[in-house]
């Protein structure tokens, strides 16, 4: 394989090869390909100079109506297709059109849309990522991040990761015990949004008895309303840290990274968490995600009191938390793209069940 069709619903700004767009995570697929000798990335165009940003040689953007001009590559060549959004599904239906054949056709799904869709709109929502996602899982080869999606039986289970070397750095040096006279220091870092669960968070963190803080970093502040911004003088709130250095220090300078969504998948930011040796709380809702991290994770239920009760079994054994998790396997980036490039350059059985490709 030498080239590369990439779906994405994110809009992009280009500038002298530089891309910039709001979401991370898409540079990470992409990047995945970055040896290839061509990658087409069909997208919209932004007028707005986003903060990440990343430097693609072999990345070409192309819109929807050009890829008619491209239609012999497209019907030969391997289109991976980040997300099911309803641009995304427009341009696959063109694809599907134009004659690509399912074995060159890859969904990559790294959460679970039907709850999302389900969340943020209702039943109607729900019933409209499903049946976007019925049309196009027989017409394709799913890539997905975990079993607990619905609705996909059968898929290519590989695992996203944006950790590399210097999240490893000195991560023994961060083994401490804890002093329950000390402050304790909660972080959130993710989507301020209705299905990442960050307003129970807030009314939880509100009515706990303990001595702690609370720091919250994200992005989409149009979700947090003026009247639901914390009064609490010991919850401080960030925008989005676009510096891998300074997201590295705003994990070191916590002690437990809680995660309140209603629906995940794989977390990047359990992956965060752990590379710096912190615990991490989940609610039950997503306690599923405990079977995948062995060491660390720790659920309990959405209210302050099993909350405090969480916080303060994990302070009472922090150290030899800290000792387990550093235990776990840490699944980096280069892992990531070697397992994209397997599933992409591999001839697909398609009676296949799910596997591991590690």
């Amino acid at each position: 394989m030498d080239e590369i069709f990439i779906i994405s619903n994110d809009r992009f700004f280009v500038q002298k090869k530089k891309f910039f767009n709001s979401n991370k995570n898409t540079f990470t697929v992409i990047n995945c390909f970055k040896k290839l000798k061509k990658i087409y990335l069909i997208a919209r165009t932004s007028r707005k100079k986003e903060k990440f940003k990343d430097k693609i040689n072999n990345t070409e953007l192309i819109s929807i109506h050009k890829i008619f001009k491209l239609k012999k590559k497209i019907r030969i060549g391997k289109i991976l297709v980040i997300s099911l959004t309803p641009y995304n599904f427009l341009v696959v239906c063109i694809l599907i059109l134009m004659g690509i054949k399912k074995k060159n056709l890859f969904l990559f799904l790294r959460s679970d849309g039907y709850e999302e869709y389900s969340i943020k709109f209702g039943k109607l929502g729900g019933f409209l990522y499903y049946a976007m996602l019925s049309f196009i899982k027989i017409r394709s080869n799913i890539i997905s991040c975990s079993t607990s999606i619905k609705g996909i039986a059968n898929s290519r289970l590989v695992y996203p990761s944006e950790i590399t070397k210097k999240w490893l750095i000195n991560r023994k040096k961060k083994i401490k015990k804890i002093n329950f006279k000390d402050e304790i220091k909660l972080l959130y870092l993710g989507r301020i949004r209705k299905e990442k669960g960050f307003l129970d968070l807030i009314e939880i963190f509100n009515d706990l008895k303990i001595n702690c803080n609370l720091t919250i970093i994200g992005n989409d502040f149009r979700f947090l309303k003026k009247k639901d911004y914390p009064k609490n003088s010991k919850i401080k709130i960030f925008g989005q840290v676009y510096s891998e250095k300074n997201l590295i220090k705003f994990y070191d300078n916590s002690d437990i990274f809680v995660l309140p969504s209603y629906t995940e998948a794989f977390p990047q930011v359990i992956l965060e968490s752990f590379s710096r040796l912190k615990p991490v709380i989940i609610f039950k809702e997503i306690s599923f995600l405990k079977s995948t991290f062995k060491n660390g994770l720790f659920s309990c239920n959405r209210n302050h009191v099993s909350l405090e009760k969480t916080i303060k079994k994990i302070i009472n054994d922090y150290e030899k938390i800290q000792i387990s998790i550093n235990e776990n396997k840490l699944y980096t980036f280069k892992d990531f793209e070697i397992q994209m490039n397997k599933i992409l350059n591999k001839k697909i059985d398609n009676s296949s069940q799910i596997f591991n490709v590690i």
